[in-house]
């Protein structure tokens, strides 16, 4: 760039004239002399403002001339001489080319790449010109705008002789110019960067101490919008930090495994606001074995480190040495996290399960025979446990058998229903860590008894109900258990009335009861009370069945059509019958058409209580049976008929008259014939009509 010193002749025309220049650098000074074209055009400056003025004479003027100095420096004038080569009386006051004050703005090389919440924003502004300075900067967070400026920037120790911001220099010399020398000042922009997000600095102005101002366009203010060089800009990416803690363990709840076996760290990992595609991370934490934690749960003296890089947010890490995790530090990407509490989870191996069984007989109340083994489990491990054993019954095959025991206790009664050798072999054992464990091949986990169990007795039934239709009886079997023969006592219970029935002599191990005929409606109790063997030993049974019998029995019936059941048809159409049923559908439906000799009953099924029975025939049709869903039903006598009759043909014949005549033909068929008339006479003949229609019974027909 060029710098124009303006310079002032005052009444004269120089024919020569130099400049004195000192370098700002070196201190050195320089002589420099104007050119003659320099001087020409300073002459052709004056003829023109004398012009100008009006005045008579070019020494009347005050010539003004732009130097253009190409080289930073301190300018004064040095010897001026006029046309007469007399030496030009001058001032000499200094005149200061500086370079022009710049600025840049740049990532400290010792930072990170990335910035992370609470990072500090670690940038450098790089101001130069000549002190003091002054840079004024953008800072916008997700486009929002703020500006910051610094005010007299300038190097530590340094002094100037300029006063204020006016630029005028006081008590300066050209021996020792340095201090206006253009110097770089560094400012340090390290401010927390408290909030995620696209962060951007951008130098907006810088000021040098001669006023000098220069001015960066926004890309907003820029017409054809083109963004600030690169080094004007520095563009931050803010993100959050991570988060991890503990979930599901802490020192009340800690994990449990089997030996040998490991299990997730269950570590929560969690980035605040929306969750970023890429959810990578590393974990670093703490261990201490079990054997060495202090008597508080603390980490004691033998500490490890562990770590771990996960994939995806789920992604745990697997631990199996029984002893206390500790996490200590979580990092996503560049930004390291916070670890959040509960951070501590206690690793236990529990004990293994083990059984202790003991055993006693259960003895008949009655005989004194033994009925079966009541077992007493003592149990160590983690609940709930499953024990598992076969059962051997008369030495047939083994049945594999399961318990589930959900203390350290149990008590298991074996009472077999039928008599016999009984065995019973525990195997395994298992609990809530541990997956079934082999037990030893021992007496000590092989019961046996031999059972001659008390008389019982118990109702056949799945589900424990049973329907009825009324006044039908109901049949219900009985198993019998023990030595025959036996004795049952039962009762049963409707309406709040109870009817006790007996029956002795039973030789085998079943009984059918047969409730004779329902004949109320309701629900029925049939409870079994008691049952004896011949050992003359009377056992309490509790075992009963409900019977629900129906409060009616089906019924059928016809309805009506326009209020009878009556219907004429067309020959040989289908006529719908309505249909009237009671009960619960399907139904069955037998009819049979009463007209027709040896016509037998037809079944018809029926899906809706207000269905139809087609017919194509005439006659009076009847309803014979009904069958619903479960129960055999009744036919409603005054409403069990239904009659069709079809419409009589139409019917057509000659009337013979004057002038009709019936002819017998070759084939038998009867032909009428009319009388021949002269051309323009009337004939004609009369017909007579039968039929459903309402017409006349003869017609005269003319020709």
């Amino acid at each position: 760039m060029i710098a124009q010193i303006p310079m002032f002749f005052n009444a004269t025309i120089p024919i020569e004239a130099e400049l004195i220049r000192t370098d700002l650098e070196t201190n050195q000074q320089e002589t420099i002399k104007l050119t003659k074209a320099q001087l020409r055009e300073i002459k052709q400056l004056a003829k023109k403002q004398a012009s100008q003025d009006g005045a008579d004479d070019v020494d009347e003027t005050i010539v003004q001339y732009a130097y253009p100095a190409k080289k930073p420096g301190v300018y004064r004038l040095g010897k001026v001489l006029d046309e007469y080569k007399l030496e030009v009386q001058r001032r000499t006051p200094l005149t200061f080319v500086v370079p022009c004050p710049r600025a840049s703005i740049a990532v400290s090389p010792s930072s990170a790449p990335g910035r992370c919440v609470g990072d500090l924003s670690d940038l450098s502004l790089f101001v130069d010109g000549t002190p003091p300075l002054k840079v004024v900067y953008g800072r916008t967070i997700e486009g929002k705008d703020r500006s910051f400026h610094f005010q007299s920037l300038q190097p530590d120790d340094f002094t100037s002789p300029l006063s204020g911001a006016s630029g005028t220099v006081v008590g300066a010399s050209d021996e020792d110019v340095s201090w206006a020398r253009s110097q770089r000042v560094t400012v340090s922009l390290n401010e927390s960067m408290s909030t995620s997000g696209h962060w951007q600095y951008s130098v907006d102005e810088v000021h040098d101490a001669f006023g000098n101002i220069i001015k960066y366009v926004s890309p907003n203010d820029d017409p054809e919008g083109k963004p600030k060089p690169k080094h004007l800009v520095q563009n931050l990416v803010v993100k959050e930090r991570p988060r991890v803690w503990l979930e599901g363990c802490d020192s009340r709840n800690p994990l449990k495994v089997a030996k040998g076996e490991s299990k997730s760290l269950p570590v929560k990992f969690n980035i605040p606001g929306r969750m970023p595609d890429d959810t990578s991370h590393s974990l670093t934490w703490q261990f201490s074995p079990i054997d060495s934690l202090t008597k508080s749960g603390d980490h004691g003296d033998v500490v490890t480190t562990g770590s771990y890089d996960a994939k995806t947010a789920k992604d745990q890490p697997r631990i199996s040495a029984p002893g206390l995790y500790t996490l200590k530090s979580v990092t996503a990407g560049s930004c390291e996290g916070e670890v959040q509490e509960p951070s501590s989870c206690l690793l236990l191996n529990p004990l293994e399960p083990k059984l202790t069984l003991r055993t006693e007989e259960i003895p008949d109340t009655c005989a004194g025979n033994s009925i079966g083994l009541r077992v007493d489990m003592d149990l160590i491990g983690t609940p709930p446990f499953e024990v598992h054993y076969k059962l051997i019954a008369n030495g047939g095959p083994a049945q594999n058998k399961r318990i589930t025991v959900h203390g350290l206790r149990y008590q298991q009664e074996f009472i077999p229903k039928l008599a016999g050798y009984y065995k019973y072999v525990f195997t395994h054992i298992g609990d809530k860590i541990y997956p079934p464990q082999k037990l030893p091949s021992s007496a000590e986990y092989t019961l046996e008894q031999d059972v001659k169990p008390a008389a019982a007795a118990l109702i056949q039934h799945s589900s424990g109900q049973q329907s009825a239709c009324l006044g039908d009886e109901a049949s219900v079997d009985i198993l019998l258990i023990g030595d025959p023969p036996f004795t049952l006592e039962w009762e049963v219970i409707h309406d709040g009335k109870r009817k006790q029935l007996k029956e002795k002599g039973i030789d085998g191990d079943k009984y059918t009861i047969q409730t004779g005929a329902l004949n109320q409606g309701g629900e029925y109790t049939l409870a079994l009370t008691s049952v004896m063997d011949k050992r003359g030993c009377k056992s309490f049974v509790q075992d009963e069945l409900k019977i629900s019998v129906r409060r009616q029995s089906p019924r059928a019936a016809f309805g009506l059509v326009e209020g009878k059941r009556k219907v004429m048809a067309v020959e040989s159409a289908t006529v719908n019958l309505p249909l009237r049923l009671t009960g619960e559908g399907p139904w069955r439906v037998w009819y049979q058409n009463l007209e027709e000799e040896g016509a037998k009953p037809i079944e018809k099924k029926v899906s809706h209580d207000n269905d139809v029975l087609p017919v194509s025939n005439k006659g009076v049709f009847a309803i014979t049976d009904v069958w619903d869903k479960q129960c055999h039903g009744k036919v409603d006598a005054k409403a069990n008929k239904f009659e069709v009759g079809w419409f009589k043909r139409p019917e057509l014949a000659v009337v013979v008259s004057h002038g009709i005549r019936e002819v017998d033909t070759v084939s038998g068929r009867k032909e009428y014939v009319v009388d021949d008339v002269c051309e323009g006479d009337v004939s004609g003949f009369e017909v007579q009509l039968k039929g459903a229609y309402n017409i006349p019974h003869h017609r005269f027909l003319s020709i």
